[in-house]
């Protein structure tokens, strides 16, 4: 059975994070905001995505796992990784956490706003990815029945 609640999705880059957030009946992906990102402040940028999680009472958290078209993994992969096992450390247990395939999120953000003939800023482009890549955890939920992704 799914957890009920809201669902956060992060795409989460070297300079900026888009968050994505659904409604309470887990059905429609929002974009929330972007995180300015940097090496030196990933203590506060991990607080500042747990304190959202807490205060949205978010039930599922997904985060986007950059992999090759080929599917292997690089740098960024790590990076997320390493990202996410810190922020499960700082979050209630209670809170599934999952990482999602990312593959084309970006692109899908920008041919989107690209169609409805909107110019976005690199903040927007970052959180519509966080959009597409709680569209797609969304949509495997309502299909499967089941949690999309892989648990951390």
């Amino acid at each position: 059975m799914l957890p009920s609640g809201r669902r956060l999705a992060i795409d989460y880059g070297d300079v900026r994070i888009g968050l994505a957030i659904s409604d309470t009946t887990a059905l429609v992906a929002s974009p929330l905001r972007t995180i300015k990102n940097s090496g030196d402040n990933s203590a506060a940028v991990i607080q500042e995505v747990a304190s959202i999680i807490q205060d949205e009472a978010i039930s599922v958290v997904y985060i986007g796992l950059p992999i090759h078209l080929s599917g292997g993994e690089g740098t960024s992969t790590e990076k997320v990784r390493d990202f996410a096992q810190e922020l499960r450390s700082h979050i209630a247990s209670h809170i599934e956490t999952r990482l999602v395939d990312e593959r084309l999120s970006t692109k899908s953000a920008k041919n989107q706003a690209r169609s409805m003939g909107k110019k976005l800023t690199r903040d927007d482009v970052d959180q519509m990815a966080a959009v597409a890549i709680l569209e797609f955890a969304l949509h495997w939920e309502s299909s499967s029945g089941r949690l999309a992704g892989d648990e951390i």
